[in-house]
């Protein structure tokens, strides 16, 4: 039933509406167009959505849109530094098992709120990192983080992603204190999401967050996939990306607040503005 995917008191053109763009952010993202422009998905569902269906329906869609990056990256990999922070990152997602495991038991209601914070805080950070993303990116090339760095980097990466699929910060600034050139920065961070999100999935399953139902779903919102990839081509040739990218992080930044003190800002503003 789609009603236990809405919020109550979500009207459904505003749920579809929401969702819709989520999905279509995360094709947008995934084809090469404002990379960090997905981080905006989980928040943005997160509040028309239980939390523990946004991560569940986010999951296959992510596995897809991996499995098209990594088949036009099959080529460009470095085995060596996806090992370094793939094997880490099995800790973090058994940690993060072990919180959904927990709110699985003791019902989503007792612990919804503290994974929304938690999400609104990751959103935060991420509009940070979008809006600095070029001086992160130079701060650590060259640097060349070794296996303490990876190992922290991996478990927080696992965890983060368990959690919120938010993991694209941090592996992406370790991949690239590598300095191994965009083209192999960019396959070997597509074949580490990919072999992180299909660790997930079988875990997802264990803690029942993944069922039929949710599988069904995302059948309805799968064609929104390619729809995103074309329009992240498209937009490649026709909209500025550092235009794009603010919005993002505007956006984000809203969401994240809205989550992390659980108000909605829209809503205020407009009060405030006819008040």
């Amino acid at each position: 039933m789609i009603s236990n995917y809405i919020l109550p008191g979500v009207s459904p053109l505003v749920f579809w509406v929401f969702v819709g763009a989520a999905v279509l952010i995360q094709g947008i993202s995934k084809s090469g167009f404002a990379g960090g422009a997905g981080v905006l998905s989980l928040p943005l569902m997160m509040l028309v959505m239980p939390v523990d269906k946004v991560a569940a329906t986010l999951l296959p869609l992510l596995i897809l849109l991996d499995m098209n990056a990594i088949y036009h990256h099959r080529n460009n990999k470095n085995w060596q530094v996806i090992r370094r922070i793939y094997f880490p990152a099995l800790v973090g997602i058994a940690l993060g098992a072990l919180v959904w495991w927990r709110v699985g038991h003791a019902g989503v209601e007792t612990y919804g709120g503290y994974i929304k914070r938690f999400v609104g805080v990751m959103a935060v950070f991420l509009a940070c990192y979008i809006l600095a993303k070029e001086v992160s990116l130079e701060w650590v090339r060259g640097k060349k983080a070794g296996p303490r760095m990876a190992w922290l980097a991996g478990v927080f990466a696992g965890f983060s992603s368990t959690i919120a699929h938010a993991a694209g910060p941090i592996v992406s600034l370790y991949v690239f204190s590598q300095d191994m050139g965009k083209t192999l920065f960019v396959g070997t961070v597509a074949w580490t999401f990919t072999l992180i999100n299909l660790t997930k999935l079988p875990v997802y399953v264990a803690v029942d967050l993944i069922d039929f139902s949710v599988l069904r779903f995302d059948l309805m919102l799968a064609p929104l996939v390619p729809v995103g990839s074309w329009l992240g081509k498209w937009m490649h040739y026709h909209v500025s990306e550092s235009a794009f990218n603010r919005i993002i992080m505007a956006l984000t930044l809203v969401a994240g607040l809205q989550l992390l003190f659980n108000v909605n800002l829209v809503k205020a503003a407009l009060e405030l503005l006819w008040s």
